[in-house]
């Protein structure tokens, strides 16, 4: 999935095959997506030496383009965007007018966005890890701080406000990036386009309170937003959606929610209260800016770092979008070949101007000059020499008629035979090397070797500690050879005491077996917990944390094994080594420790209602019955201005009783 508000009509079907088209210096390759204010496509751009790019053209629909209020909406995102460049935020490249369509071009993301990313967890009938969700919420919020801080080049602050945080701005790539998407109703200094006082713009669903009143917007708004966003992505649950939009932003002015652990049991108290921190009704009361909400996850995800966590959700995006990934690769290297043709046959063709949609130079004009790079001019300098280039170009007009008519040439491009292959490589472990021919062509855990002569082929697997593995391959003409390489571990047998027997009986070594040792083939267990970080102990004796590697382990013998994290109860089992060798893997989720709990009820009397904080955090509004608190004291309040209501209760929890509370106004 890529940057823009339009979605595909049907996300579980095959898109419709895409004919390449010329578009300016662009060449479109495929359709991703379309809706009923622009189209969203794959292009490649072309330049000297074999210089390739692939980028992602947002068009907007030409009858849109004589919409004033639209097209300074466009701008303003391409403005605003242009200046943001960070590696969380999709970067846009250009901006222009092509025949009756507006573009930006902006980078191209290979993955989903998180909207997609739900849905396709909940055909499978599963939650997003807690990890991958937090991770993905910490990498947002760092591309929101970056952005709600840019300023100008004078230093003055451009106070940019997002306000369409939702999953399907929220970008994951197959590489386990995360990126802020479409700035298309951003609220910025440098913004042409302001919204009228009461006017709302985004998706109510994920409006903040003030979004909702039509109020002024600061940064807090998003972060509200992105509160909304990891709420979902810990419950599988929409948090405001209802059958109506009234509905909806009524849901929202009351911030009625329940802290995510009520829904999905497995969230934590400590990451409730980050989403219900950012979840507050009053900005005042949230995150004063997107750092501090980062710093809180982070730490959070501690032991695990951001690094490893990348990886483990590049995995978690290949294997669960497998297919998608292939289909998409296909599509996009069949779209390359042909727009590659069609650069290569009408080279010499001048390019139309990015700012105008008028008459192209006849063909008996002066020599053609080399395609202008493109514009590094700040977006609003261009806008501000149309003007100039409208005379221009009426000029040229009026010329061109006094001109004869000019033939136009169509070539016709036809597909050719494909002449290379191609070996595509998915490796245990992900530390690999890969050689073909003796020649080092990749690394990494999954390899593609690309425009490969038609033949065999030598090619070679390597990793510290493994042992390397050769295949011969076989290339032809327009295949791709899959495949399946899992390292075995390597070890030098132990040194041996005079005492000590060179083998056990009953246990010859082949010599040809280069994993055999004496005791028989080795084995490596590979411990992996969720979360990460868990000591892991095996007989009694620690050998690291998890993900660990172990190899002493006899093959077909079983050992104790316990895993220990702190704040999670220990896990115990019995890790049973194959006979055969080989590598085996051991994963395990960690349990929260219980903690003693009681539960409250809260209600106003005389039919009236209020906003209940307990500890100085609003927690929703009553009545609340069966309010889940550990044991332990605690200070409740009860709010209702226009009632009269301002109460405060200390109560205390006992571990497996309930109790009652009841506020009166005065």
């Amino acid at each position: 999935m890529n940057p823009g508000e339009p979605a595909p009509t049907d996300e579980g079907s095959t898109p419709p095959a895409f004919n390449p088209e010329a578009f300016g210096k662009y060449y479109l390759i495929d359709r991703i997506a379309v809706g009923g204010m622009a189209e969203i496509f794959r292009a490649k751009s072309f330049g000297h030496g074999g210089f390739e790019n692939l980028v992602v053209i947002k068009r907007i629909l030409s009858h849109l383009s004589v919409n004033d209020q639209f097209v300074r909406m466009f701008m303003d995102e391409a403005k605003v965007s242009a200046v943001l460049q960070a590696a969380n935020i999709v970067r846009v490249y250009d901006f222009g007018k092509m025949r009756e369509n507006y573009f930006i071009a902006m980078e191209c993301v290979e993955g989903k966005d998180v909207k997609l990313l739900l849905r396709k967890l909940a055909e499978r009938r599963k939650l997003l890890p807690r990890e991958f969700a937090v991770y993905i919420a910490m990498e947002a919020a760092k591309g929101l701080d970056y952005a709600h801080k840019r300023t100008a080049i004078n230093g003055q602050p451009l106070n940019i406000v997002h306000r369409d945080v939702s999953p399907s701005n929220i970008l994951v790539s197959y590489t386990g990036e995360v990126k802020v998407a479409d700035f298309g109703i951003v609220k910025a200094a440098n913004c042409a386009e302001n919204t009228d006082a009461g006017m709302l713009k985004g998706k109510f669903e994920y409006m903040s309170p003030e979004q909702a009143h039509g109020a002024d917007l600061d940064r807090r708004s998003d972060i509200f937003a992105l509160g909304i966003v990891l709420h979902e992505m810990l419950t599988g649950r929409r948090l405001f959606k209802t059958d109506s939009e009234v509905k909806t932003l009524e849901r929202v002015k009351r911030v009625d929610v329940e802290p995510p652990s009520t829904i999905n049991p497995g969230v934590p108290a400590r990451l409730d209260k980050i989403v219900m921190r950012a979840l507050t009704r009053e900005p005042d009361d949230r995150y004063q800016d997107a750092r501090e909400m980062h710093a809180d996850l982070l730490e959070f995800l501690y032991p695990s770092s951001p690094d490893s966590t990348q990886q483990l959700l590049s995995h978690f995006m290949s294997e669960l979008f497998a297919d998608e990934m292939e289909m998409e690769r296909s599509r996009t290297e069949s779209g390359s070949a042909l727009a590659r043709q069609m650069h290569d046959s009408v080279a010499d063709t001048e390019l139309e101007p990015e700012f105008a949609g008028g008459t192209r130079t006849p063909t008996h004009a002066a020599p053609l000059l080399p395609p202008k790079p493109p514009s590094r001019v700040p977006i609003i300098l261009a806008i501000s020499l149309v003007g100039v280039l409208a005379v221009a170009l009426a000029g040229v007009i009026g010329w061109n008629a006094t001109q004869p008519e000019t033939v136009k040439t169509v070539t016709q491009v036809t597909q050719v035979e494909p002449t290379t292959g191609a070996i595509s490589l998915k490796i245990t472990p992900a530390a690999a090397t890969v050689e073909m021919d003796g020649a080092p062509v990749g690394t990494g855990a999954a390899v593609v070797l690309r425009d490969i002569a038609p033949g065999d082929h030598l090619v070679k697997v390597s990793a510290p500690g493994f042992v390397p593995h050769e295949e011969k391959v076989t290339v032809e003409a327009g295949d791709k050879v899959r495949l399946q390489v899992v390292l075995q571990a390597a070890r030098v047998a132990p040194t041996l005491s005079p005492n000590t027997p060179a083998q056990p009986p009953g246990k010859p070594v082949p010599a040809s077996d280069p994993t055999a040792a004496p005791g028989g083939p080795w084995v490596v267990g590979v411990f992996s917990s969720s979360p990460s970080g868990a000591e892991v102990f095996v007989d009694g004796k620690l050998v690291g944390k998890t993900p660990v590697s172990w190899d002493d382990g006899a093959a077909g013998s079983r050992y104790g094994v316990e895993y220990r994290l702190s704040g999670f109860d220990s896990v115990k089992f019995t890790a049973s080594l194959p006979d055969g060798g080989g590598n085996v893997a051991f994963d395990r989720n960690l349990t929260e420790k219980a903690v003693g709990k009681g539960k409250v009820n809260i209600n106003v009397s005389q039919n009236h209602w209020g906003d209940i904080y307990v500890d100085g955090k609003k927690i929703g509004t009553t009545p609340k019955f069966g309010l889940e608190l550990p044991a332990g004291r605690y200070s409740v309040r009860v709010l209702n201005k226009d009632a009269g209501l301002d109460q405060t209760e200390m109560l205390t929890i006992t571990a497996g009783q309930t109790q009652t509370l009841v506020f009166a106004p005065k």
